[in-house]
């Protein structure tokens, strides 16, 4: 059972090292940090996402207060899951800590590695978005696997990493919309 695991750690690391440093580009080196760091926009946080959520409150009321709240739950489990739970259990250290050669895009990061709390969040939301609004469903889950191909870009994840944190959070959005969204019929 260790040589499949090692064959697996050994693939995960080969693919992180295509992505951080071979499938490289210069447009890709601005815009994946910008995407992978897009909480940490004050223009964006403070600005743009309460208008558009007053907005959408406005004009859908009652349907985007249920995608609101399912949203808001799915972020709030996958991430408390993800970081609370599953990273402590596996401890496993971020690529720049675990001796494998990065090339850091963004500023390094403290904590471990698996799962990837960005690509939880963001699939758990995609999730959501597209049970509410099944129009939306491709264009929600492609942002979310930009932002989860961007943390492995700008160096901070593994491949697996964020591969697990798809699934933990398309699984919980897929709960949670189900359960507090009732998808749109035609």
């Amino acid at each position: 059972m260790n040589a499949f695991w090692a064959a697996v750690r050994g693939l995960d690391e080969a693919l992180f090292h295509q992505v951080n440093q071979v499938w490289t580009n210069s447009w890709f080196d601005v815009v994946f940090p910008f995407l992978t760091d897009l909480n940490r926009n004050r223009i964006l946080v403070w600005g743009a996402l309460p208008a558009a959520i007053l907005w959408w409150l406005y004009a859908q009321r009652g349907r985007a207060l249920r995608a609101i709240a399912a949203l808001t739950l799915a972020v709030a489990l996958s991430d408390a899951l993800s970081h609370r739970f599953i990273k402590p259990w596996f401890q496993r250290a971020r690529p720049e800590k675990a001796g494998v050669s990065v090339v850091l895009r963004t500023r390094a990061h403290v904590g471990y590695s698996f799962p990837s709390n960005h690509a939880a969040n963001s699939f758990s939301a995609a999730a959501v978005l597209g049970l509410a609004y099944p129009g939306l469903r491709w264009a929600a889950l492609l942002m979310a696997a930009l932002v989860a191909y961007s943390r492995v870009y700008v160096g901070v994840h593994f491949p697996a990493d964020v591969l697990a944190g798809a699934i933990l959070g398309l699984g919980l959005g897929i709960m949670t919309g189900l359960t507090l969204v009732r998808p749109r019929r035609r």
